[in-house]
C-alpha cells in the first residue's frame, strides 16, 4: 500500500491515510487505526485494573470474614470500625458529600445510582435493626436508661422461667445430730 492510498477503518469507519495505521508483523496494515487501537488498548488496560482492584477488595473481605469467623478479640467492633472509615472520609458530613456526589456523578436510572440506593437503604435497616437507631446512651435520661433496664430485666426473667427446672438430687441425711 503506498503512502498516498487511504484505508477505512473498522472501527470509526473514516478513510484515513496509510500512516494512520500501525504495521503488523507480516507487513499488512492493522484494519482499525491508530487512535481507535489507542482507545480500545487504553479501555483493556482500565478494565484489567478495575479487574485487580475488584480481586484486591475481594480478597480483603475474605480475610476480613475469615478472622471474623474465629471470633473472640480478633473481631474489631462494627462501631468502632464504623468510625475510623467515617474519620478517613471527613466524617459523617464527609461520607455524605462523597456518597451523593457519586451518586450524582452517576447516569441517571443507571444501575450505580439502584446499587447505591439498595445499599443505602440495606445499612439503615440493618442498623435500625441492631439498635443502632437508638440515641447514644450518654444521651439518655434517667427515665430512659430505667425503663431500658426494666424491660432487659423483664425479658432475662421470661427467658429463665422458661428455662426446665434443674433436677434436685436427694441429700445424704446429716450426721450430726
Amino acid at each position: 500500500m503506498d503512502e498516498a492510498a487511504t484505508k477505512r477503518c473498522t472501527k470509526c469507519q473514516k478513510d484515513l491515510p496509510a500512516h494512520a495505521y500501525h504495521v503488523a508483523a507480516d507487513g499488512r496494515r492493522h484494519s482499525m487505526c491508530k487512535a481507535c487501537r489507542s482507545e480500545r488498548e487504553r479501555k483493556r488496560r482500565k478494565k484489567g485494573k478495575d479487574e485487580r482492584l475488584d480481586r484486591i477488595e475481594a480478597d480483603a473481605v475474605d480475610a476480613f470474614c475469615q478472622v471474623a469467623r474465629m471470633g473472640g478479640s480478633n473481631v474489631p467492633h462494627s462501631a468502632e470500625l464504623v468510625e475510623t472509615i467515617l474519620e478517613y472520609m471527613g466524617g459523617v458530613a464527609g461520607f455524605s458529600n462523597l456518597f451523593m456526589k457519586q451518586y450524582y456523578d452517576s447516569p441517571p436510572g443507571g444501575a450505580h445510582r439502584t446499587r447505591m440506593l439498595e445499599t443505602m437503604v440495606r445499612l439503615v435497616t440493618n442498623n435500625t435493626a441492631m439498635g443502632g437507631a437508638k440515641k447514644p446512651l450518654s444521651h439518655w435520661s434517667e427515665d430512659e436508661l430505667e425503663d431500658e433496664l426494666r424491660q432487659r430485666l423483664l425479658e432475662t426473667a421470661t427467658v429463665i422461667s422458661a428455662l426446665p427446672a434443674p433436677e434436685k438430687r436427694e441429700e445424704a441425711p446429716s450426721q450430726n445430730p
